[in-house]
């Protein structure tokens, strides 16, 4: 009865990290890249969005600034003023202030989230360390399985946004979103054109590469490890 509970919540361990492990990793991932000014900086110069807002370098660092701690909850609304066409005025509307409301949630909701995934991936990992037999052999046969899933399906992602990222990024804000607010007018609305669809493409496409890059050694090295021990 005892081994027979064992290998039950070896079993639930091995799940858990499964699914808990790569969140916390791509969590982490795009924690880094939503919050990186330089990031920000980079895609302002590529995509031209001086001169799309018309708002100087200076003023539209500021903005990044304001707009980065405000999505990571240090400030509490985003009533910015600056220069636009050399006439001081409110950078935000009322419009994309609400949007960035549920930004805020859903970021908050990431960082919690975020947490609990590490939580129960290091709690998993110690339950399979304590219940395991042969505990090198258990920890990189479930690594080899948490890396492998997670792979096969954001390569699948990566595709399906390579060939129309446009659909799959109106999926997300409609899964994500209960309301239209995301739907903002390129014309006049000084968000989407700090943030144009390209500004995103390049960031997902950042994000799901590095995360690839990390699920594919985890699966070299636990595969070439099992090997080792299994001889």
């Amino acid at each position: 009865m005892i081994k027979y509970k064992s290998v039950k919540y070896i079993f639930i361990f091995r799940l858990l990290l499964i699914i808990f492990l790569p969140m916390t990793i791509l969590l982490t991932i795009l924690e880094f890249y939503a919050f990186n000014k330089e990031f920000y900086l980079i895609e302002f110069d590529k995509y031209n969005i001086y001169k799309t807002t018309k708002m100087n370098k200076e003023d539209i660092s500021k903005v990044a600034d304001k707009l980065i701690s405000y999505m990571k909850g240090e400030i509490n609304n985003l009533n910015i003023t600056a220069k636009i066409n050399g006439i001081t005025d409110e950078v935000f509307g009322q419009r994309e202030k609400q949007h960035m409301i549920d930004v805020q949630m859903l970021f908050n909701r990431g960082f919690k989230l975020r947490k609990i995934s590490f939580i129960v991936s290091l709690l998993s990992l110690f339950g399979i360390t304590f219940l395991a037999q042969d505990r090198k052999r258990e920890l990189f046969k479930v690594l080899l399985w948490a890396g492998i899933i997670p792979l096969v399906l954001m390569i699948i992602l990566f595709i399906l946004l390579k060939i129309n990222f446009y659909k799959y990024f109106t999926i997300f804000h409609k899964i994500f979103f209960t309301n239209d607010l995301w739907l903002l007018n390129p014309e006049t609305d000084v968000l989407i054109q700090m943030l144009p669809l390209g500004f995103f493409i390049d960031m997902c496409i950042r994000i799901l590469t590095i995360f690839i890059v990390i699920l594919f050694a985890d699966v070299i090295i636990s595969y070439f490890a099992l090997n080792k021990f299994l001889n």
